[in-house]
């Protein structure tokens, strides 16, 4: 029903889950995850379409994918996308946004729509970005002492520059966006899942969002709809799946207390709700995994 959702990527469990790759890139389907996707392309020329939006993709093409965006990659045919895709948890923006207060506002809370997800950098900014992109390459490929910590500061400082560049594209937002109009109309609905990818192991309903952000429930199901195009309850059962899929994976916990420690409220509405989105029943994913995955 909904487009290929990824949630898994190479490094994601390490102390630094940050992963890296330059590629040629013809042609992406369309898909959504559940991290955060930083690119920039450094050659060819193609588009880029985001939730509907269709941009241009050129060298000197910025774009910070959120999280379940909907997205998809087309390259001309004849001259190919070679991009730098960086791959990491909404937690690293949270964290190096703590450096400066209010950058991760901006850069969590204005990406609503594809105007303001993708950035085509001027010819002096495009250098300057592409050496960061070059320092975090060369650091994640020879990791040497102190490798984290350089990831992390060429990594804050692309954030810095793309937050301020997007600033100066929109003279019509400022620095803080919660001094915006806060109508249904013209709010994000990234907070409110950044919010709930914090909190989908909780007790959580759509009347409890509707009152910690001050919309009117049937205003933020209209929101989730027409901003991410999935219901929230929809959006809540993948991730609780998701967690459970992990813990049928890696430990030898009962199936029972797996639905409780994955957030719902039964074990029959678990087995329901697993089954409707992996096709197999708990037991029988885990039996599986296991069957194709050899022993160590």
């Amino acid at each position: 029903m909904y487009p290929e959702y990824l949630f898994e990527y190479p490094n994601m469990n390490s102390s630094f889950p940050f992963y890296m790759k330059r590629k040629l890139q013809w042609k992406t389907p369309s898909h959504r995850h559940d991290f955060v996707e930083l690119t920039l392309v450094l050659n060819g020329q193609g588009t880029e379409t985001i939730n509907g939006a269709t941009h241009d993709m050129l060298p000197g093409t910025m774009v910070l994918l959120l999280p379940y965006q909907v997205h998809e990659i087309v390259s001309h045919p004849n001259d190919p996308l070679e991009l730098y895709i960086c791959n990491f948890p909404l937690d690293v923006i949270l964290e190096l946004g703590e450096l400066d207060t209010g950058l991760h506002d901006i850069l969590l809370g204005s990406a609503v729509e594809a105007r303001t997800t993708f950035l085509h950098l001027d010819d002096s900014l495009f250098d300057e970005i592409r050496q960061c992109f070059h320092s975090i390459w060369n650091e994640y490929k020879k990791p040497m002492p102190f490798t984290k910590i350089m990831l992390k500061v060429n990594l804050q400082r692309v954030l810095t520059q793309f937050a301020r560049s997007r600033l100066q594209a929109d003279p019509d937002r400022t620095t803080h966006p919660s001094s915006q109009t806060s109508t249904a109309q013209t709010r994000s609905i990234w907070p409110i899942i950044g919010y709930i990818h914090e909190h989908y192991l909780e007790p959580l309903s759509l009347t409890d969002l509707s009152e910690r952000f001050g919309i009117h429930p049937s205003s933020l199901s209209e929101m989730f709809t027409r901003q991410y195009g999935i219901h929230f309850i929809d959006l809540l059962h993948e991730l609780r799946v998701r967690h459970a899929c992990s813990l049928l994976h890696a430990t030898e916990m009962q199936i029972a207390d797996i639905a409780e420690e994955s957030g719902f409220g039964s074990y029959s509405s678990f087995v329901r709700i697993f089954h409707k989105t992996k096709g197999v029943s708990p037991k029988m994913y885990r039996v599986s995994y296991r069957t194709a995955t050899p022993a160590k």
